[in-house]
């Protein structure tokens, strides 16, 4: 059993593993095809079985980690490598695999403060089957894909909608500009009324996420809409799909269109020095 940091000389080996379940690797498939192997902000460690077969893997984005693993792993060589780490600030992954850290004294997670939403990947497609949505109360509707010229539409509606925040704007903008997320939106009488698109978007996977709509027209089924019509492009290019959820009331309305749970997502942030949790 060895644990080391991988380099691109591993790609082959590190893709092909995480590539077996697309879905809940999307953010370690995609930071490493956008970002590569040593890069002053990104760190890749690789957890290797007695017959030199990987079975998991650690990321590190800026302060960010993210560990995967298909089965039993070397839970201890990965903390040691998280015990070293200065600038630990939050640790996430699918259930599974990061409570299998919890037990360990030495590493300053918030376990306490863990926040745990459900992961769903889209599994089945014949709800998407269903005719297109073109007027709302005798008055027809406008369907867009996102592009940058469509910002201050979009930002409007945002402004609208309470779930979402405006400060995530810069970062939205650049994923246009650099086609790293796909979208659409809904226009009625000149303004957007809708919203729907991916991000963490890879070869192999995309999450959907900034499914929204106006408060005056909630109810409707337009959101769903623009889901289904997101999902059947991304199933045309032959990606997993998958989304976060924490509202039971959403979460039935994804069931509906096909997705179905695969585990709970825990994200947690490591406590600053001399910190003390509270219960």
């Amino acid at each position: 059993m060895a644990i080391r940091e991988l380099t691109e000389a591993d790609r082959e080996t590190v893709l092909g593993f995480l590539k077996k379940n697309p879905a809940l690797n999307l953010f370690l498939i995609g930071d490493i095809i956008h970002y590569r192997f040593e890069q002053d902000f990104q760190q890749v460690w690789g957890d290797f079985d007695a017959r030199g077969s990987l079975r998991s893997v650690l990321l590190r984005y800026y302060d960010s980690y993210i560990p995967y693993a298909e089965g039993t792993f070397d839970v201890a060589g990965l903390a040691a490598i998280l015990e070293q780490e200065t600038e630990l600030g939050t640790f996430s992954g699918i259930d599974y695999v990061t409570e299998a850290f919890r037990g360990n004294d030495r590493l300053p997670l918030q376990w306490d403060h863990n926040r745990q939403t459900y992961f769903a990947e889209l599994k089945e497609w014949t709800a998407l089957d269903v005719d297109e949505l073109r007027e709302i109360e005798g008055k027809p509707v406008q369907w867009h894909k996102m592009k940058v010229e469509d910002i201050p539409a979009l930002v409007e509606l945002i402004d609208r909608i309470e779930e979402f925040e405006l400060h995530a704007m810069d970062s939205f903008r650049h994923s246009l500009e650099t086609g790293s997320t796909r979208g659409y939106w809904l226009e009625r009488e000149g303004r957007a009324i809708a919203m729907a698109r991916t991000a963490a978007e890879n070869p192999y996977s995309a999450m959907i996420i900034g499914v929204g709509t106006h408060p005056g027209f909630r109810k409707k089924g337009l959101a769903t809409q623009l889901m289904i019509r997101l999902c059947r492009e991304l199933r045309s290019k032959r990606k997993s799909v998958c989304l976060f959820y924490d509202n039971p009331k959403a979460g039935a309305i994804y069931k509906r269109l096909g997705f179905r749970d695969i585990g709970r997502w825990n994200m947690m942030k490591a406590k600053k020095k001399g910190e003390v949790s509270h219960f």
